[in-house]
C-alpha cells in the first residue's frame, strides 16, 4: 500500500501503549499524526524510563502525558486515566476531533481497556462515541506494516515510508538512553590493505599468530618442562642424553605503547600482496620489518576517513592499531562490502556504520555488535569476528541477537561474519535454542564473495 493511502489514517491525537522498546511508538508517532497532531504517552512505573525518552525525543510537554503509575493491569485505572484525558483534550482542541490508538506497546491488559476507553469515552453513557470514530492500529513485526483495525474484516496493511522516520542510528541509540560520544564510522579503513588480507587471510592470520599475537601481547611463565632428548653422537656413535627444556606462557593483554612502538616484525612470511601494500601505505621500517611506530607515524599521511581511528587517549593508539590488524579489519571489510550493495543495488540500504562509541561511563556492554545499517525502522545488526572456534563464534551470536531485539524488537535481523568451516552447525546449535530463520552465520567459505551472501539474506527479509 502506498503512503498516500496511510495518510488516510492519520489522527489529531493518538494514544501510544509504551513498553520496553520505545522504537514502536517512536514509528507510530510518526507516521499516523496529522501535521500539528500530539501523541500521548500511555506508561506504567516500569516503562517510565522509555517514556521520558520518548517524550525527549518527540519535543512533548507534561501535558501529552498519561501515567498509569504501577496500575498496568487495573481496568479501571487504565480505561478512566485514558477517559479523563480524552475529556480534557476535546476541551482544548474542540475543532481537532481525530482520535487513534496504537497498541504495539504496553501490556495486554493496557491494549485491551484503552482498546475501549476509545470506543467507549464515556464510562456512564456507553451509546456516546467518538466522531470521527477512532482508528485503531498495530505495527506488526512480521510484515513490517501498520495494521489499521476495521470492525468487521481483515486489518488494513500499510507500508511506513523511511522518510517519514527521520530515523537514524544515533536516533535509536538514544531512544533507548545510550548517547555516542562521536558519530559512527561510515568509510573503510585502508581498504587495499583490506582486499590484501582477505584474499591472503590463512596467510594473515598465521602471521597475526605467530608474530603479532606473541611479540605484542604481555606473557608470564607458567611452566618449565624438562625433556630428556637422546642424541647420537657421530663419532663414538653412542647415545647421549640432552636436556631440552620446554617454557610455557600465558599471554595476556596487548603491551604498553612504549612497548609496542618498539615492536618490528619480520613479514618475509606474507605473500606478496599483502607486503606490496603494507609497503606501500610506508609501514615498514628501514630493516624492511612491520613497525607500529611507523605505521602510527604513517597513518598521518593517509585520509582521515580511511585512517586506524584514534582512541580518546593517544597513548592507547598503538593498542588500536594491534587490534586492527588483529581482526578488527574484518569489519571494515563487512562495512565495504555494505556499501558496494548500496551503490550496486537497488536495495534500500541507509544509515550503515560501524565503530560505535559512547562515553566512558556509558553502558557500553549493552551494545554487542560490530555493524549495523538500517532498512526504514528496521535494524540490522552484523557481529564480526576472525576467531573460528565454534563457542566463541555462537556465543557472539547469542550476545548480538539479545542485544539487537533488545533494540531494534522482533523486527531485527542478526547476522555472524566469521571464520569458522562449520557456520551451519553454529546455526543450527542456536536455532536448537531460538527459533529464527533469519539469523544468519556466514562462514569461511562465504567471505570472498560476501557481498552476494549478505545482499540474498537482506532480500529474504522481503521474501
Amino acid at each position: 500500500m502506498s503512503t498516500s493511502e496511510l495518510d488516510k489514517y492519520k489522527v489529531d491525537h493518538l494514544f501510544l501503549l509504551i513498553g520496553e522498546n520505545p522504537l514502536p511508538n517512536y514509528v507510530a508517532a510518526k507516521t499516523l499524526l496529522e501535521e500539528g497532531g500530539k501523541p500521548y504517552l500511555v506508561f506504567t512505573e516500569h516503562t517510565d524510563k522509555p517514556a521520558k525518552r520518548l517524550k525527549e525525543e518527540l519535543g512533548l510537554s507534561d501535558q501529552e502525558l498519561v501515567p498509569l503509575d504501577n496500575y498496568q493491569s487495573n481496568a479501571h485505572e487504565i480505561k478512566e486515566r485514558i477517559r479523563q484525558k480524552i475529556k480534557e483534550i476535546q476541551s482544548n482542541f474542540p475543532d481537532k476531533k481525530q482520535f487513534g490508538l496504537n497498541y504495539t506497546g504496553g501490556t495486554k491488559a493496557m491494549a485491551v481497556h484503552a482498546y475501549q476507553a476509545l470506543l467507549h469515552p464515556d464510562k456512564e453513557k456507553s451509546d456516546i462515541k467518538l466522531v470521527p470514530p477512532p482508528f485503531l492500529s498495530y505495527l506488526d513485526s512480521s510484515s513490517l506494516k501498520m495494521l489499521i483495525d476495521q470492525e468487521k474484516d481483515h486489518p488494513i496493511p500499510c507500508d511506513i515510508s523511511k522518510e517519514s522516520l527521520e530515523l537514524s542510528l544515533e536516533k535509536l541509540f538514544r531512544l533507548h538512553g545510550l548517547s555516542l560520544s562521536k558519530v559512527p564510522k561510515i568509510h573503510v579503513t585502508l581498504p587495499e590493505l583490506v582486499e590484501a588480507i582477505v584474499k591472503n587471510n590463512l596467510a594473515w592470520r598465521e602471521w597475526c599468530k605467530n608474530q603479532l599475537y606473541i611479540e605484542g601481547r604481555q606473557k608470564e611463565e607458567v611452566e618449565r618442562v624438562q625433556t630428556k632428548l637422546e642424541i647420537q653422537d657421530k663419532e663414538t656413535n653412542e647415545n647421549q642424553n640432552n636436556l631440552v627444556t620446554e617454557i610455557y606462557f600465558k599471554f595476556g593483554e596487548w603491551k604498553n605503547a612504549t612497548n609496542l612502538r618498539d615492536l618490528s616484525l619480520p613479514i618475509h612470511e606474507l605473500p606478496k600482496e599483502i607486503t606490496y601494500v603494507l609497503e606501500k601505505y610506508n609501514f615498514l621500517d628501514c630493516n624492511g620489518n612491520l613497525s607500529i611506530q611507523t605505521i602510527e607515524e604513517s597513518l598521518q599521511q593517509i585520509e582521515d576517513k580511511k585512517r586506524i581511528p584514534k582512541p580518546k587517549k593517544n597513548k592507547d593508539y598503538p593498542k588500536e592499531i594491534c587490534k586492527w590488524l588483529e581482526g578488527i579489519w574484518l569489519e571494515d571489510y563487512v562495512l565495504q562490502q555494505l556499501k558496494k550493495i548500496e551503490i550496486e543495488c537497488l536495495i534500500n540500504i541507509n544509515d550503515i556504520g560501524m565503530s560505535f562509541d559512547f562515553p566512558e561511563k556509558a553502558d557500553i556492554a549493552f551494545f554487542e555488535f560490530d555493524v549495523a545499517f538500517l532498512r526504514g525502522y528496521q535494524l540490522f545488526a552484523i557481529s564480526c569476528t576472525t576467531d573460528n572456534t565454534e563457542n566463541l563464534c555462537k556465543s557472539k551470536l547469542f550476545e548480538a541477537y539479545r542485544r539487537a531485539r533488545l533494540m531494534g524488537g522482533d523486527e531485527a535481523r542478526i547476522a555472524l561474519v566469521c571464520y569458522s568451516d562449520k557456520p551451519n552447525k553454529i546455526k543450527q546449535s542456536f536455532r536448537s535454542q531460538i527459533n529464527d530463520s533469519k539469523v544468519r552465520v556466514f562462514g569461511s567459505q562465504d567471505i570472498t564473495d560476501l557481498s552476494e551472501k549478505l545482499k540474498a539474506w537482506i532480500q529474504e527479509v522481503d521474501a
